[in-house]
């Protein structure tokens, strides 16, 4: 059963969080306030690319904004971050996420460093997080103990006075494993609707195109978007996605948050982003009939997934982009040879038992200020 926990400057949220460091933009962003006190940088060691040497203690200033805490009945036990936020160069952002659990907090679990500008420090994960409460999987913690509340804090950096990250929006995609939400009768608006998103094959770029099945997934997103919103920014190229997304710990490109992230930041932030977890095709065919199309993350074995390209898969993301007039699920599926032909339609059962292997989990990209279309997602109040 899952649910979303998200806050925005579009709705003031951020005026209920503790800030240190950080202040309030007009527009109800988070940045950095440097004429007000700052927190301690907890997390020493900032290093820039290709350098093996860390800023020096007092290298960048620092700023921090700690939400309120967020009660969940019923609770949950598995939680990936997102979050979208501007950083020009010089600036970056950390997350850090704690969990209530038999009435006592977990330690804020570390999501890691993000920034859009190659230059600006070096982007990553946080690897070997794991003590008696949960661990961190790279950009999904995973406890032993159903939590009933949540608090997050974002981080914000800059090597530059004046110049600051913004913060928009963060989320976190919070699921039970043990329960599952009742499946909900098709919404067949959306059958016979195909959405125009190109196609973009992850196979055109060897060596290292066989496993950047995440950027391609979310290039077709942008490129779709880039179309809609008349937004030639939002064109990007696979290989510019997958450098741009590239988390230096874990070695790859398929770190859920970073690539909502990198969506979302450009084009000055034309875009939301949010790794989303869904409880049915339902929920998907609300945001189809909305013009929304999404990345869904599938795997499957030998035979469970008719007309795939490949004959089995630990984890591959692929582009729900409509239904067909009987509800059977229209994608484009990065892993095919060609642009031209990545289109393929999958049977609906089938492709909802592949999800089901990522608790159903979703790259979502909407225009910045506007709303989802209602039962397209669990949000909590």
């Amino acid at each position: 059963m899952a649910r979303i926990w998200r806050k925005s400057a579009q709705a003031r949220d951020f005026e209920r969080f503790t800030r240190e460091g950080t202040r309030l933009t007009p527009e109800g962003q988070l940045e950095l306030d440097p004429s007000g006190p700052a927190p301690a940088d907890p997390f020493p060691g900032h290093t820039l690319p290709g350098s093996d040497n860390p800023l020096p203690e007092g290298g960048a200033l620092v700023g921090r904004a700690l939400s309120e805490v967020q009660a969940l009945p019923g609770g949950f036990d598995n939680v990936v971050p997102s979050f979208d936020v501007l950083t020009p160069p010089g600036t970056w952002v950390r997350l850090t996420f704690a969990a209530r659990v038999e009435g006592e907090w977990t330690r804020d679990y570390d999501f890691g460093v993000w920034a859009l500008e190659p230059g600006t420090v070096t982007r990553h994960s946080v690897e070997r997080q794991e003590d008696e409460r949960g661990k961190v999987l790279t950009d999904t913690l995973v406890l032993k103990q159903k939590a009933d509340g949540l608090r997050m804090t974002v981080w914000l950096f800059s090597t530059q006075r004046g110049v600051s990250p913004r913060v928009r929006a963060l989320a976190a995609a919070m699921t039970d494993t043990g329960r599952t939400a009742p499946e909900e009768p098709s919404d067949r608006r959306a059958w016979g609707t195909v959405l125009e998103v190109p196609g973009r094959s992850q196979m055109l770029y060897p060596p290292h195109g066989g496993a950047w099945c995440s950027p391609t997934s979310v290039s077709m997103l942008l490129a779709y978007w880039s179309h809609r919103l008349s937004q030639d920014a939002l064109q990007v190229s696979v290989p510019v996605a997958a450098a741009s997304v590239h988390d230096a710990v874990y070695a790859g490109t398929g770190n859920w948050p970073f690539n909502t992230a990198y969506a979302s930041a450009l084009a000055g932030g034309v875009l939301h982003g949010l790794v989303a977890r869904f409880d049915s095709f339902t929920q998907v065919e609300r945001l189809i009939a909305q013009g929304i199309p999404v990345s869904i993350s599938v795997a499957y074995e030998r035979g469970e997934l008719t007309g795939s390209p490949v004959p089995r898969s630990d984890g591959h993301l692929l582009v729900v982009k409509g239904f067909t007039p009987q509800g059977d699920v229209v994608c484009n599926d990065p892993a095919f040879p060609s642009d031209e032909t990545v289109s393929v339609t999958y049977r609906r059962e089938e492709l909802l038992r592949a999800w089901d292997h990522s608790r159903r989990a979703a790259y979502l990209l909407w225009p910045a200020g506007t709303e989802l279309p209602p039962g397209a997602l669990s949000f909590v109040p």
